[in-house]
């Protein structure tokens, strides 16, 4: 698989995506195209220069994508432009038949994630987007004992995420613009995406409240919980929190059927020093979690190289969206919002 990075004017994806298209069997990381941006621009963002970051990732540095993808004859490209541009370029670049990998943020409206997903159809391409928690070791335990039947059908589903604080950012980041998405498009993801993995439903009613406690200059909430009322009747509920220096991103779950219960919770200092618990008819234990399988950040990369259809879609991204705007009205509104 050939691979390209469009766009550098970010902070962290286009260091975690090249190290791990660097790191994966089977793929040539050759290209990374600014889009335009000036030097100081990702600079201020990424902590390097686009000159640095091709010298690190030892790849061919390019201004205009189409170029990059014609000359260093790609077949991938990872999409890192502003978030409300994202259907722009996601158009631009399937009518080249490359496949896309989108990360969250992916889409700012939701018309712009419609056309994302009618250019996936349009040029016959494929696009994935993430990341996507439910490739986390412990996520993959708790979704093979809901699987195995271990409590039943789930009915009730509480996770929490720290994902340390927003001044983290830099102040040019895109993340601190109101126009580029949030954090129901950014953290919300992560749980919505698994509350609809893991009780394999969907949603009626969406509802959220939001706070700022830690980061007044913010123009967003760092403190929020979104909950999913499900067609079944079951409810799922996401706490995100962007308001605590403690090591991140950490997670705890608890996740409730007919028959038992199944959590993840932390035992140390690191933030993935967790384990999973089983409790139903048969007593307590802990769940082993398994070994192997792709790094979470990059497992649509075997996705792409074995071309199969990605598991977290253009089609799942939209109704995420969908969700996580919803969301927003619902905090806005003071009410629960029909979807």
């Amino acid at each position: 698989m050939r691979a390209g990075m469009v766009g550098l004017a970010a902070l962290y994806w286009p260091v975690a995506i090249g190290n791990g298209l660097k790191s994966s069997e089977g793929v040539e990381f050759l290209g990374a195209a600014t889009l335009g941006e000036s030097e100081a621009a990702i600079r201020g963002t990424l902590g390097m220069s686009p000159d640095e970051y091709a010298g690190k990732y030892g790849v061919n540095l390019y201004e205009q994508a189409e170029q990059m993808i014609e000359e260093e004859r790609l077949d991938t490209v990872v999409l890192i432009s502003r978030h409300s541009e994202h259907a722009v370029w996601a158009e631009r670049m399937a009518q080249l038949g490359v496949d896309i990998f989108i990360p969250k943020t992916f889409a700012t409206t939701l018309e712009d994630a419609e056309r994302i997903v009618n250019a996936q159809k349009r040029y016959g391409v494929k696009i994935a987007v993430g990341p996507s928690a439910r490739y986390l070791p412990a996520m993959r335990a708790v979704k093979q004992g809901v699987d195995d039947g271990l409590i039943g059908k789930p009915f009730a589903l509480r996770i929490c995420h720290h994902h340390g604080t927003i001044d983290g950012f830099h102040t040019e980041d895109w993340y601190r613009d109101p126009r580029e998405g949030g954090p129901e498009l950014s953290l919300g993801w992560y749980g919505i995406d698994l509350i609809l993995h893991l009780m394999q439903d969907q949603v009626r009613r969406v509802a959220a409240e939001y706070g700022n406690f830690t980061t007044p200059d913010s123009p967003f909430m760092d403190c929020g919980r979104i909950t999913l009322r499900m067609a079944g009747g079951g409810i799922g509920s996401f706490d995100m929190y962007f308001c605590n220096r403690i090591p991140y991103p950490s997670w705890q779950l608890e996740i409730v059927g007919p028959g038992g219960v199944i959590t993840i919770h932390r035992i140390g200092n690191g933030a993935q020093d967790t384990v999973v618990s089983i409790e139903n008819e048969d007593g307590y234990r802990q769940a082993p979690l398994p070994t192997g399988g792709p790094h979470w950040e990059i497992a649509w990369v075997d996705e792409f190289k074995e071309g199969r259809d990605p598991e977290v879609s253009a089609e799942v991204a939209g109704l995420i969206t969908r969700l996580s705007l919803a969301a927003r009205e619902s905090a806005r509104q003071g009410c629960s919002i029909a979807v």
